[in-house]
């Protein structure tokens, strides 16, 4: 087995902890993590809207000790909102792709579809708590990072 097969075969081990909203696995010669970060229905004076927004992030190893990052967003809502008794429906989706650093969070009155709750909505969400550990993780294996042109 090379270094790069045994950095592959040792992520998910390595990185996946039960107390964080995201979580690794491989494919092909890169680790991914993935953080679907809401996943909600809010409920809101005269609207309600679903909500789903992902988060993935890609670091690919190459043969020379070195790897590349990409980061990917996606989202997507659709709602009904009553204005005046007139009902409306809408959607909408967007996506991201390429280097990001991103920090929010937000608050609705809702029911949360991964966890069930209903009440007061909370969703945290940092780019940095999934790719500090990555980068921890692939340093301390000998691993550097690319630089702009490899």
């Amino acid at each position: 087995m090379t270094d790069k097969q045994k950095v592959l075969a040792d992520a998910a081990g390595a990185l996946n902890k039960q107390d964080q909203p995201w979580e690794v696995s491989v494919e092909g010669d890169s680790i991914v993590a993935r953080w679907r970060w809401k996943d909600a229905t809010l409920f809101g004076f005269g609207e309600i809207s679903n909500e789903v927004r992902d988060y993935k992030f890609t670091v690919t190893l190459t043969d020379k000790g070195k790897w590349k990052e990409k980061d990917k967003t996606s989202g997507q809502s659709s709602g009904i909102t009553v204005n005046k008794g007139k009902r409306r429906k809408g959607k909408s989706m967007s996506s991201f792709s390429g280097n990001t650093s991103q920090k929010s969070i937000s608050f609705g009155v809702g029911k949360n579809n991964a966890t069930g709750e209903t009440g007061v909505v909370r969703f945290d969400f940092d780019t940095s708590k999934v790719k500090k550990p990555v980068r921890e993780y692939l340093t301390a294996c000998g691993w550097k990072k690319a630089g702009l042109f490899g």
